[in-house]
């Protein structure tokens, strides 16, 4: 019987067994702390790469959040005992409970618990935040999902990695595969970091090198000992080791300082970024020109109140459109072909906006805006924008909607603003000149789009208008001026002395000087003054935008559609863009408007095209219609019930629902045991059965042993049923039935006085663990028993003398 047990001559004492494991668990923690601490420190050194994209050190926070999930899941379900599965299951309800905390604290309650949006943002980053953060203009700041890519990418590449080392290197002993693939982890996250980052790099070679030393060295040492027993002989190879490691820092220390000085010299201005080379522009085509429906607010809604504003000071403008191409029908913004370096595009941008160098400010603004009967796309605006921070309404929600062009200092939502958004804006206010102070500055150069020939109607007025000047502010000023003093307004609604047609194409611009007296609005005298200024070879645009008749000092003031205008902006050496408004005051219009011209081309020109063939009929600024949403009259919830009920609701479905699905596959797994095969096999599961949810437990199961040597192992109270299951197995009678049901009723008695024996945490772990080994085949059947997983031996002899 001893014989036949093993127990004397083959296998050590059970007290010296227990020893040899106690050891070998205590050398695999600490590994396992060496191997989780190297990951750390790699991830962490890869993870510094976000910082130019970020703009400053406030991610760190997400990274050590998912360093603490991905490694810390990782070391629970090794020590508890899950499969990779489960293991996966534990990380993904750690990131989704504690992501907010970690990524999101400014959006949770409280800055912990998540709400509807975290969960949102934590379940949208994985698949967006890569082609967000690249397309974004930095610092990465919204949309808020935005946060959560270092939390992601620090939490799955450490997880991924701990699996290798925890689950596939021991099976591998001595092997350097399964190290070396480990560190594919921390070397996506250094990928990921230098992918959306800027030309900006943070100590890009010294990272590098400390990189790759620690990881050599890691390497080095992690292989062990393997084989060697002898004292000396280890010694020599700890020296051996240690020498190695000594060379490694002194090779990498002087790479690192040659490498730096090289890298600064040759790679920094070479450095190619993905954000530059996949930036989709903004296309202008979609949308109409805003200036074309200028008279849909000065003539159809001059009462309707577009918008509060408040922190305005006398004398602001309100920028709502800068316009850079004329194509001889309209002014628009640029086309993405046509985005050069001086007219710049519209990206996706975050809450910080890019900054925009060419202006002299003295004086800054913080403005708070409210939407209310104004719905187009574009960002209303002061100055030069600093700071977008979209407060309320949907405008949170579609921030990644968000466009900002910093050269010329404007925003749009390309989804466009609705009621009750609100936002705030901090910006640069541009200085204004002083008498004298640009007579004598050139204008900048800058290389806008060409545009069509002028009429020669306005070529000779302009002529007319500069002669005798030469200095082209004073040009400028003399075009401003001469302008308000012949012209006269009028935005042709029927209080108006004499019609005024709307448009700014070329016809419109050869009417308006074709007839006796100027006639017309912002419209056409902000077209006028910048078609003139291009002749002249100055890069002029024109901008439109609200000018508000009062402004509320200490309150807010409301922008009504009559405070539309346009004016034109022309960019000065070491000053920056200055503001001509050549739109007249003067209303009384001479009854006669239709005499003989007062001047007369000189050369033959072709006529321009007309461009409105009916001029009554104005064009909006509306991409396409909106229906408006209804209000709900019915009463609604209170706000703080839909959030607080996500923050409660969410992590019970996180713990409940891996909790159900593991129990249906507990039950189908009892279900096909107890009642398919013959009594034989019936009786095999049984033993299966028991020893699987032992296992699930934490008991220990030793490999490749026979039932009985199995059970005394585990639990006495396994031995009664290992007996009689091997008996079904290898005896000369199959089980009846009712010793069949006797069988399982012992089988879940002895797992309920395991159950009873655990601790709390160990029948949770059992609740949450499926572990399930290979159909039990009778040796009646001519098959050798079991998988070796099943702990048990099937062969005749293996547990009777």
């Amino acid at each position: 019987m001893t014989a036949v047990h093993g127990q004397t001559g083959r296998a050590p004492s059970r007290e010296k067994r227990r020893v040899v494991e106690a050891s070998t668990l205590v050398d695999a923690g600490v590994d396992a702390g060496v191997d989780a601490g190297v990951i750390a420190a790699l991830t962490l050194i890869a993870s510094l790469g976000f910082a130019p994209a970020y703009g400053s050190t406030w991610f760190l926070l997400a990274v050590a959040g998912g360093l603490l999930i991905g490694i810390g899941s990782a070391l629970l379900g090794s020590k508890l005992g899950l499969t990779r599965f489960n293991t996966l299951l534990v990380a993904i309800a750690a990131y989704f409970l504690l992501g907010t905390a970690f990524a999101l604290p400014q959006s949770g309650l409280g800055g912990v618990l998540p709400t509807l949006a975290t969960l949102a943002d934590l379940a949208r980053a994985p698949v967006f935040a890569w082609r967000d953060a690249v397309t974004l203009s930095t610092p990465l700041l919204a949309p808020t999902h935005l946060a959560v890519l270092p939390y992601f990418a620090a939490t799955i590449s450490s997880l991924v990695s701990m699996l290798v080392l925890l689950w596939i290197a021991p099976t591998r002993p001595g092997s350097i595969w399964s190290p070396t693939v480990a560190l594919l982890g921390p070397l996506a996250v250094l990928a990921s970091a230098i992918f959306v980052g800027t030309e900006d790099s943070v100590a890009g070679v010294l990272r590098g090198g400390a990189f790759a030393l620690i990881a050599l060295v890691w390497l080095s040492w992690r292989r062990g000992f393997g084989n060697i027993a002898s004292k000396d002989a280890r010694r020599a190879l700890v020296r051996s080791r240690a020498l190695g490691t000594g060379v490694l820092v002194l090779v990498a220390a002087l790479l690192t300082t040659a490498g730096g000085f090289v890298a600064s010299e040759t790679v920094a201005d070479q450095r190619v970024v993905a954000r530059e080379q996949i930036t989709p522009p903004f296309d202008p085509l979609s949308h109409t020109s805003p200036l074309a429906g200028f008279r849909e607010y000065s003539k159809l809604q001059p009462d309707a109140v577009l918008f509060d504003v408040s922190g305005l000071e006398s004398g602001d403008r309100i920028r709502l459109a800068t316009l850079e191409s004329y194509s001889g029908k309209s002014w628009q913004i640029a086309k993405p072909q046509e985005s050069l370096d001086a007219t710049g595009s519209y990206n996706l941008s975050g809450r910080v906006v890019p900054s925009n160098p060419f202006v002299t400010s003295s004086s800054d603004r913080a403005l708070g805006v409210s939407v209310r009967d104004y719905s187009d796309i574009w960002l209303p605006s002061v100055g030069v924008p600093t700071d977008v921070n979209f407060t309320g309404g949907s405008l949170p929600e579609r921030s990644g909607d968000f466009r900002f062009n910093s050269r010329t200092g404007g925003g749009l939502v390309t989804s466009g603003l609705r009621e009750g958004d609100t936002y705030e804006i901090a910006a640069m206010a541009q200085d204004l000149p002083v008498e004298g102070q640009l007579d004598n500055v050139d204008v900048v150069d800058l290389d806008y789009p060409a545009m069509p020939a002028a009429p020669a109607a306005l070529v000779e007025r302009m002529q007319s208008y500069i002669a005798g000047e030469t200095s082209p502010y004073l040009q400028l000023k003399a075009i401003e001026n001469a302008l308000i003093a012949e012209g006269f307004l009028s935005h042709g609604t029927a209080s108006d002395t004499v019609p005024s047609r709307a448009g700014h194409g070329l016809d419109r611009m050869q009417e308006l000087f074709d007839l006796r007296y100027l006639v017309g609005d912002q419209e056409q005298y902000a077209s006028a003054m910048a078609i003139m200024a291009r002749q002249l070879g100055f890069p002029a645009r024109v901008v439109m935008g609200y000018a508000p008749e009062q402004v509320s000092a200490d309150g807010t003031t409301e922008v009504r559609g009559s405070d539309v205008t346009a004016w034109v902006e022309v960019p000065f050496e070491g000053f920056g863009w200055v503001a001509f408004e050549p739109t007249p005051e003067q209303t009384d219009v001479p009854v006669n408007t239709t005499t003989e011209p007062q001047s007369k081309p000189k050369a033959q020109v072709r006529q321009p095209p007309q461009t409105q063939e009916k001029p009554e009929e104005l064009l909006t600024s509306a991409d396409e219609p909106r229906q408006e949403e209804e209000p709900d009259d019915e009463e609604t919830l209170p706000a703080w019930l839909v959030p607080l009920s996500v923050a409660l609701a969410v992590p019970l479905v996180l713990f409940l629902a891996p909790l159900l699905v593991i129990a249906l596959l507990k039950r189908r797994r009892r279900r096909k045991r107890e009642h398919e095969g013959s009594p034989d096999l019936r009786a095999a599961a049984a033993w299966s059965d028991s020893i699987d949810r032992f296992a699930e437990l934490g008991y220990r199961v030793p490999p490749k042993r026979t039932r009985l040597q199995t059970a005394e192992a585990v639990h006495p109270s396994l031995v009664s049923i290992a007996d009689r299951s091997d008996r079904a197995v290898f005896g000369d009678e199959l089980p009846t039935d009712e010793q069949l049901e006797q069988l399982w009723v012992d089988v879940d008695t002895s797992v309920a006085e395991a159950k009873s024996a655990a601790g709390f945490w160990r029948r949770l772990r059992g609740r949450y663990t499926f572990r399930t080994t290979q159909r039990a085949v009778s040796w009646r059947r001519g098959t050798f028993g079991v998988h070796p997983s099943t702990a048990g031996n099937d062969r005749p002899g293996a547990g009777h003398a």
